[in-house]
């Protein structure tokens, strides 16, 4: 979303997940494990988040939602190169910091129980489609984890709109129309009454 980085520039918001640490690329046949939930991004972008299902591959691969577009991602596995690239098409070009998410009292047998999740879900493919609020890519990867769907980077943004709305809508408002399809993304974290409650704020604030 071209419109993101700078909504979070913006209000310094970090969406690194919490209990996560950097992990050095060319390190990662040696810290990565089968199961492992791991994230990447840039500074002020947002993070994409998939499960480790072989490390031991020659690019590790990886199970995660993605696709070209939003619209078009499904439950897929890839290689960590295009998971840090972002496409095909960039790999080589761009690639972004690699994060691992720990858990609290983690087992091996957990990490079993998290690829045979990632498995399970991969073959109900067709049956799952992305939703920006409710099942994107780190909610899929926190429900292999732990069996619940869960994004812990749309909840800091639903936080800062419910709790900023008014100065938001008033940075907003002027986009050119290049960017009102992004605005509108941000915005669709939001479930349909906090929506409502978001554009009945700013309504009032502008009358």
């Amino acid at each position: 979303m071209d419109y993101l980085p700078y909504f979070l520039k913006c209000y310094d918001l970090n969406l690194q997940p919490t209990n996560s640490e950097l992990v050095d690329i060319e390190l990662a046949k040696h810290i990565l494990y089968p199961g492992a939930h791991i994230a990447t991004s840039n500074p002020y972008e947002h993070f994409h988040h998939g499960i480790v299902l072989d490390p031991d591959a020659s690019d590790i691969s990886i199970i995660h939602f993605w696709g070209p577009d939003k619209n078009h991602s499904r439950i897929q596995i890839t290689t960590l190169p295009i998971f840090l690239a972002g496409s095909i098409e960039d790999v080589g070009k761009r690639m972004r910091h690699l994060y691992l998410i720990d858990y609290e009292n983690d087992t091996l047998e957990k990490q079993k129980a998290t690829v045979k999740t990632a498995e399970d879900m991969l073959v109900k493919a067709d049956e799952i489609s992305y939703d920006l609020a409710t099942s994107n890519c780190e909610s899929f990867a926190h429900f292999c984890r732990t069996g619940k769907w869960d994004s812990e980077q749309v909840t800091k943004i639903k936080n800062l709109i419910r709790t900023r709305a008014v100065e938001i809508y008033e940075k907003l408002k002027d986009a050119d129309q290049k960017n009102t399809k992004d605005i509108n993304s941000i915005l669709n974290v939001l479930s349909p009454s906090e929506r409502a409650l978001y554009h009945e704020l700013t309504s009032e604030k502008l009358k």
